[in-house]
This record gives C-alpha cells, structure tokens and sequence, in this order.
C-alpha cells in the first residue's frame, strides 16, 4: 500500500489551516462569553411531536429573567437565527429559537398545528424556575410570524417582533396593564412579504389612515405597551434578514425596551461573529482541499507505479473550441430543461419531501439537456451516450477505491461545513424521520452531479492545462453551467407563482453552493482522472442540505401550491 509520502511543506500547510480552523471554531461557539450555549435538546408537544431546541442564556444565571422564543421560516431551521438568540442572550433574555415540526430535526404529525410547538417552548420555560413566565417575548421570522395566533390570546407575551413576515391586524392592542409591542422588519427587497401589506395591518392597529403610516417611527410608546413600528432599512432581501446585522441589533433593542431590561452585556457581536466564521470557513475549506491529494493517494494507488494519469475522456471532435461547448453547455439545459423536468414530474409526484424533490426536479431539467449534449459529442467522435456514461465505472478494483475516497472525503468535508454554516447559519442534519430518505435523494444527486462533471471535467477541464489560469477557468463555468439555468428556471417558477420566493430563497444559497461543488469536482478529478470521486462527495453534501431544509409534503400539493 502506498504510503501518503507528505512533504514538509504540505504537513506545514495542513498544521496551520487546521489550527485556523479549530481556533475559529473554538470561538465560533464561545463567543460571547457571557452567553451560556445548550445544543440539541428536544421536547414533546401534545400532540406527539418531538420539538428540537437550543437555549442561549447569560452565564451569570439568576431568577426571574425574561424569555424570547424565536421561531424560523418555511424551508429553514433553528439555525437560520441562531445571530438573533445570541445577542438577546448577552443582553441577559433566555433566548429559545426552535425547529417547527417537519423541520429541521423535529418530526412531524398530522394536522400541522404548528402553534402546538410553540407551547411546548413554552412549556419548557415554566420548568427552568429562573424565568418570568409572565415577562415572554416572540420572534417570528417568515412562516414563523403563525406565532400570533398564540400570543392574541396568551398575555405572557408582551413583545412580538416579526422578521419578513405578515402582521394581523386585529392583534391585540397593548396597553399598560398588559402590554405588547410590536416591531416588523421589513428588507425593501422581501420577495415574500409586501410593504403596502404591512403598512395597511399597523394603520388598522395603531387606528390612523394608511397614508399616515410612516416606516421607521414609533407609534404608541413602551411606556403605554402599545408601541408598534416597521423598521424598514438595508439593501436585504427575503433571506437575508434572519443574517443581518441591522435588523439583529434593532430586534436586540426593541426587546430591550419592551421589558425595560437592564442590559447584561452592551456589546454586539453579530459583525465579530461574521468575522470569525470567515476565517474558520477560510481554514476549513483549505485544510480540505490541502488533504485531499494525500487521501486520495492513499485510497487510489497501491502502489507509486500505479500513479499515473486516469483521464479517461478525451472525444476527438470538431467542437474543440471551450467556448463553442461552454456556450451549448448553457443554452442545451436551457432549452431542453422543461422537457427534462416533465420527464422527472412523476418521479416528484411519489417522492417524499416535496421541496427536495423540486430541487432534484429542477436540476434533472440541466442533467436532461447536457446528456442531450453529450450524445451529440460523442456521435461526431463515434463514441456512444451509453459508452460515455459506463466509461467512469470500468475497473471493479479502481471503481471501489473511487467510492472509498468519495466516502471519506464527502465526511471530512461535510463536517467542516457542518461545524461552520451548519451549526451557525444553516442546519444540514435532517430529522431522524426524514434519515431514510437520504439513499434515495443521493442517487439522483449523484447521477445528476455526474452528468454535469462528464460536461465540465470530462469535456472541458481535458482540453486545458492544470495551471492555476485553467483550474480557475473551469471552476467558474462548473459554477456558472449551473447557475445560469437555475436562475432562468427560477424566474419562471417565479412567473407560475407570481411571487419571487423560491427565486430570492435559492439563488443566494446556490450561488455558494455550486461554488464549492465546482472546486470540489475540478480538484478531485486532477487527483483521480475520474469523475466519480467528486460527484459523491458533492452528492452527500447537496443530499443533507435538500433533505433538512424539506418538509414533508406530496408532490402533488406541492405543484398545486406552485400553480395555484
């Protein structure tokens, strides 16, 4: 077996990316420290749902301290407002943010009474004996904003503070006997929630003609509890809101007010906090990419004569120029998309977790029209679609070594990703009930993460040099082969719903996404000469994300809701 042979320069680079990382995540996880951090709990609502939870709470301890439950949107979890519970923490609240049932890692029941979980939060909070149960706060981002069905009858809360979501307009009305206050937040680029909707619900509560209503000034007062207001400020859209920096510190200070808190820790964090996770995604990302020729060497090569050159795919065609086969790797997934996603709509129909099989759906539509493309290349060089694709699978002993190396590559990688945006922006572990539907959503990613890499490294990356010049060449078009169809169908997702949604929600992620996973293809496969290696582990990073930001839902309804 052949030996990993590291030089000192490669050893010297891996010490110093992972110390970056491990020190960025160390803090990642301390910071601040006058927060107290509790991962992973879990309670029962009662109706049978396992709720998952975390609890962020000032370190110093003491009695009767006043409580902020904070519940995430549709397609999201817990995580996605992780910044707004760590700063209301250091302020000295108890700050709960949760997953709703069929989220993240809660299970799911029918009927979806998602007003159930929130009792249950609440429910956990008269167990602690440190918490003023009648001193409770709400925060409601996106769907989460259903939480005013509870708080119009539970006088405990006394602060609703909605993040790009709707208001009711016959909320109770606070006053000083029992109060509530209520903020909206509102991005001016919210492809969910509209301005003139929120406007029109504050005039009917605060009583004054809608063209009074004015954003970003405060109607009522704390004094009274009836102080409501629309903040409205930044370049934000839909997605963004629950990350930024502004309207965290403006939640951080009407909760404030609302309780007239004396503040534990004046400080805020979200900006330091963005820092450190930059520098430890920075020393995670490079202490993966750094690793993966010795790994791959180790799993790949028995021994040093067996490295050589795997390149597999080299079709002699008339199409050598990269820009004539960059452009038709653009323009086939575009215009034979749809007929791919009608292909694929019966499979969507009986797959579980509909958001995840939209996902796949979609990118089937790209997967359809680069096969398309890839027939056609072979044709002009004599070679078969089906020789092409069983080409990368020749060879049971190297075939295994591939997977092996995609294995634990996909691990290390995963948890680098999990330990950063994971557990700090973005939950990638799916519910225990929703675990058995990993195998199925990992073959279509493979197969569709494989088709694209036939394109990009088989087509493509072998007609260029391994200079840093072409590596980067062919990482931007892995990233924007993707991209561009995603947005061009997302628009017309847009177009069917008549609402930017899924277009707003998406984009940003996938911008990220189809980053890495171009960097993970284009890496792996000047190691190995195959595509395979890669193609599995961007299949279980894409598998994890798409499984734990679905919820349970039929295809069916969930076409239904696109249309209709």
């Amino acid at each position: 077996m052949t030996k990993l042979n590291l030089t000192k320069k490669r050893v010297t680079l891996i010490c110093i990316f992972l110390a970056i990382f491990t020190i960025g995540t160390i803090f990642m996880f301390i910071t601040p420290l006058s927060v107290k951090s509790t991962y992973g709990l879990s309670t029962q609502t009662s109706d049978g749902v396992t709720i998952s939870f975390n609890v962020f709470e000032p370190s110093s301890g003491g009695l009767n301290k006043p409580a902020i439950i904070i519940g995430h949107g549709s397609m999201v979890n817990k995580e996605m407002v992780k910044g707004y519970a760590l700063e209301l923490a250091a302020a000295g609240f108890v700050a709960v943010p949760f997953d709703f049932r069929g989220h993240g890692q809660s299970t799911m029941v029918e009927p979806d009474n998602k007003t159930k979980d929130i009792i249950a939060i609440k429910e956990y909070l008269s167990t602690r004996g440190d918490v003023d149960m009648n001193s409770l706060g709400y925060i409601g981002y996106s769907m989460g904003g259903l939480g005013q069905e509870l708080i119009d009858s539970d006088l405990s809360f006394k602060c609703f503070i909605g993040i790009g979501t709707w208001l009711y307009p016959t909320l109770r009305a606070g006053n000083s006997t029992n109060p509530l206050n209520v903020l909206m937040i509102q991005a001016p680029f919210d492809e969910a929630v509209e301005l003139s909707g929120l406007k029109e619900s504050l005039a009917t509560r605060v009583n004054i003609p809608i063209l009074s209503v004015d954003s970003n000034r405060i109607y009522g007062s704390f004094q009274e509890g009836n102080a409501s207001m629309i903040y409205l400020d930044d370049l934000s859209n839909h997605l963004l809101v629950a990350w930024d920096s502004d309207f965290i510190r403006e939640a951080r200070d009407w909760a404030i007010n609302s309780f007239d808190l004396n503040v534990k820790d004046e400080a805020f964090y979200v900006n330091i906090r963005g820092l450190i996770f930059l520098i430890q995604v920075i020393g995670g990302i490079a202490l993966f990419f750094i690793t993966v020729e010795p790994l791959i060497r180790k799993s790949l090569c028995q021994n040093e004569e067996a490295e050589r050159d795997f390149h597999y795919f080299k079709p002699e065609t008339k199409e050598s120029s990269i820009k004539n086969i960059s452009i038709k790797a653009m323009l086939y997934p575009i215009v034979l998309g749809i007929p791919g996603v009608l292909i694929f709509i019966p499979l969507l129909l009986i797959l579980p977790l509909a958001v995840a099989g939209f996902v796949v759906t979609l990118l089937f539509g790209q997967t359809f029209g680069l096969l398309v493309l890839l027939w056609r290349i072979g044709k002009k060089s004599e070679t078969s679609l089906k020789t092409i694709l069983s080409t990368p699978f020749k060879g049971r002993n190297i075939l295994l070594r591939q997977v092996i190396a995609g294995v634990v590559l996909g691990a290390i990688l995963f948890i680098i990703v999990y330990l950063s945006v994971g557990l700090n922006y973005l939950g990638l572990v799916p519910a225990l009930t929703k675990i058995w539907t990993i195998p199925i959503y990992f073959v279509i990613c493979f197969f569709v993460i494989l088709i694209l890499n036939l394109v990009t490294q088989g087509v493509i990356q072998n007609k260029l040099s391994d200079s840093l010049r072409d590596t980067m060449k062919v990482l931007f078009l892995g990233t924007i082969f993707p991209l561009v169809y995603f947005i061009v169908y997302l628009l017309l997702v847009s177009v069917l719903m008549r609402s930017l949604f899924y277009f707003g929600t998406f984009i940003p992620i996938s911008i990220l996404m189809f980053t890495l996973t171009s960097g993970v293809s284009v890496i792996c496969y000047r190691k190995t000469g195959n595509i395979i290696t890669g193609a599995i582990v961007n299949a279980i990073l894409l598998t994890f994300l798409i499984v734990t930001m679905s919820t349970p839902q039929s295809g069916l309804s969930f076409i239904a809701r696109l249309l209709f």
